[in-house]
């Protein structure tokens, strides 16, 4: 490894950032290039779970995080048919277990506080408006050319490139030949609002998660409790120009109508709706090319049924840097050993996370039983079901080749 050249990170969303960070916090210099403007503000709320917040201390973003995130009380899980509270979990006895909160945030947020900590680094330089377009591996690393704003091209050298460019990564199905993200058959519908607007009868401290046949909703709050977060997801088809647009506000009251008068209430009180169809990415195929190395969503991309896609993006860059810092030899395989070192639990997430959703939008008798299980269940057992999940940190990675 030539060490003075930087590592490549592309992608500025929060596994590319969370990459940039962990990786100088280990002394290595890094080179951040992103498509659009740096940061990029995209998507609604996130939910961060202890298994990252510990890692985002660590990298000193905590003091630019904590003044926006919330850290609810509450996970509260209804039912969106008869609006019968299923089962209650205490996210301060999620905090004193697994030794770190766990807190909801807007993405934009968290991104402008992974970018101003990297900003303060001397080895981290961020540039906007590179759109990686050509990837060659070289003796000592790897060339880029990059597409600028302004139509030209510029030509950048690393020891190593990270992919870190999303769900849609260019990087992924052009020179790694892996295959697109596909279609889930779902949709999310997103929107945020003031909490003056939230209707009296929506507990507006806490996670409220409702689930029914074919959709669920899930709302929290966000920007330090001032707006409140809201995603329904629903069973549809995709039949829109592009991956995103425009949702229609009349269509989803509409889908909604039979839910409990909250929810009901709570809908109504938002046109600007925004439709993303939710995409998800085979964790199995090669995150590692010689000295490239895929991150986040463009290596696993995952439903939210589990509420750990940014978590996970998070993690991965924590081992990442691990792994270039301590393995032996050459690049390639600091980069083997690190999808060696994540692969594994990353599939068994994007599995529960499917199942997840399976279980979120259950009818009839399965969904009668799955009710009936969750009432009868106590909190802290259901906790315990995600220990592996929470209770991780990136110490416990241990590097095999």
């Amino acid at each position: 490894m030539t060490e003075r050249l930087p590592i490549i990170v592309a992608g500025a969303g929060p596994g590319g950032l969370s990459a940039a960070l962990a990786i100088a916090c280990k002394g290595f210099p890094v080179l951040l290039l992103e498509r659009n403007t740096i940061p990029t503000e995209v998507g609604a709320g996130i939910q961060i779970s202890p298994n990252a917040t510990s890692s985002l201390k660590q990298w000193g973003v905590w003091p630019y995080i904590s003044k926006l995130a919330v850290t609810p009380d509450r996970i509260c899980i209804n039912s969106g048919v008869t609006g019968a509270r299923l089962s209650e979990i205490s996210t301060s006895d999620i905090s004193e277990r697994f030794g770190s909160p766990y807190m909801v945030i807007h993405r934009a947020d968290l991104q402008q506080a992974l970018y101003h900590r990297a900003s303060q680094s001397d080895l981290i330089e961020m540039l906007d408006e590179r759109e990686v377009r050509e990837v060659t591996e070289t003796d000592d690393g790897v060339e880029l050319r990059c597409k600028m704003a302004n139509g030209e091209h510029a030509f950048y050298r690393g020891a190593a490139l990270i992919a870190a460019d999303g769900v849609w990564s260019r990087i992924r199905t052009d020179y790694f030949g892996n295959s697109p993200a596909a279609y889930s058959g779902k949709t999310a519908w997103r929107a945020t609002l003031p909490i003056q607007m939230v209707p009296p009868s929506i507990d507006s401290e806490n996670v409220g998660l409702w689930l029914s046949p074919k959709a669920h909703l899930v709302h929290y709050p966000i920007v330090s409790g001032h707006m409140m977060n809201i995603v329904a997801i629903v069973d549809e088809d995709w039949s829109e120009e592009g991956w995103n647009s425009v949702g229609d506000a009349a269509w989803l009251n509409k889908r909604f109508s039979r839910w409990p008068r909250e929810i009901r209430d709570l809908l109504a009180e938002r046109e600007d709706w925004l439709k993303w169809a939710l995409c998800a990415q085979d964790p199995n195929q090669p995150w590692v090319k010689g000295k490239v190395a895929l991150l986040g969503d463009s290596a696993h991309a995952m439903l939210p049924f589990m509420a750990q896609g940014a978590v996970m993006s998070i993690e991965d860059a924590a081992v990442l840097a691990r792994a270039i810092d301590e393995v032996e030899g050459p690049m390639e395989t600091r980069l083997k050993a690190y999808e060696k070192a994540r692969k594994k639990r990353v599939v068994r997430v994007v599995g529960r996370a499917r199942q997840n959703g399976r279980i979120y939008h259950m009818r009839g008798p399965l969904a009668m039983a799955r009710n009936l299980t969750m009432q009868m269940m106590p909190a802290n057992q259901l906790v315990k079901q995600f220990d592996w999940i929470y209770g991780w940190n990136p110490e416990q990675v241990s590097f095999t080749l």
